[in-house]
């Protein structure tokens, strides 16, 4: 397995209280006229990626013994039609989020930078860059907007790209992004039959396990949206017809067509009481 963790990158939002709840940023990365940085000041990553893939990034850019932190940010414009986490878009007024601290703001790129402790000189390069290349609607240093799964989450609006847009008028805001986490890709080892293994590979009777509860069988990869619920389908499906005994490990039958031939025996007749992980 590459990676045990589902990792998302996620924002403090302070609770009044003196502690913090988590916003993951799942959407508004991809978005034109907001982009990622960390370090000085330096792009890391193909912001519109999923999730799971910009936090992998974020890790594999981060020096070891510094803490795998990044600024998410935006100019104005970008931040009051998409917003930026919890900093809600317009018509919501951005100085509750000033207060509390979860927003940086700056009228200049330079005094956001100031204010979020980068050099700037380092981030107002990385964003002329990144400008020039939104203009020609390729992000030739990360590849940003040269897919589908980018381009979708964009804005079909925004030319030439749908994810590429320039971040060019003040005031510019940022957010803090730190690790955080939407479950695991760990979990119990199962046969193609859903059937637990034991620690020697061999299926312990009656335990069966589907969902998250059942090692992802992606091993740490994150494709596409929806990597948890196909996999629980189908092996809550194969799991139920094998635990009624419509359908025997064996046989390599496709458990309709034995659903349709062989009577259903009575759950519990495969050699114990059944125990399922779902």
């Amino acid at each position: 397995m590459t990676n045990a963790g589902a990792w998302a990158p996620v924002s403090l939002v302070p609770d009044g209280e003196g502690g913090f709840t988590h916003f993951p940023h799942l959407v508004d990365r991809a978005k034109p006229g907001i982009i990622a940085v960390r370090g000085r000041g330096e792009r890391f990553a193909n912001e519109a990626d999923s999730y799971h893939a910009f936090m992998r990034a974020l890790f594999d850019a981060t020096p070891a013994g510094e803490a795998p932190e990044c600024w998410l940010i935006a100019d104005h414009p970008a931040q009051r039609r998409w917003g930026l986490g919890w900093a809600r878009p317009a018509p919501f007024p951005l100085a509750p989020f000033r207060r509390g601290g979860y927003l940086r703001s700056g009228r200049t790129l330079e005094e956001l930078a100031r204010a979020c402790d980068l050099d700037p000189a380092t981030l107002e390069a990385t964003v002329d860059r990144f400008n020039a290349q939104a203009a020609a609607g390729e992000d030739a240093d990360f590849g940003r907007g040269a897919s589908i799964y980018n381009r979708v989450q964009g804005d079909p609006e925004n030319r030439p790209n749908p994810s590429l847009g320039a971040l060019r008028r003040g005031p510019f805001h940022a957010v803090r992004i730190v690790p955080g986490s939407l479950g695991t890709f760990a979990g119990l080892d199962a046969d193609d039959r859903a059937r637990v293994l034991d620690a020697g590979g061999a299926p312990i009777p009656g335990l069966f396990a589907a969902g998250n509860d059942l090692s992802s069988i992606f091993a740490g990869q994150y494709p596409s949206g929806g990597i948890t619920l196909g996999p629980a389908m189908t092996f809550g499906y194969i799991a139920a017809h094998v635990a009624a005994g419509r359908w025997t490990p064996e046989s390599g039958a496709d458990p309709q067509s034995e659903t349709q031939q062989t009577p259903a025996r009575p759950a519990g007749s495969n050699g114990g009481a059944i125990h399922a992980a779902f």
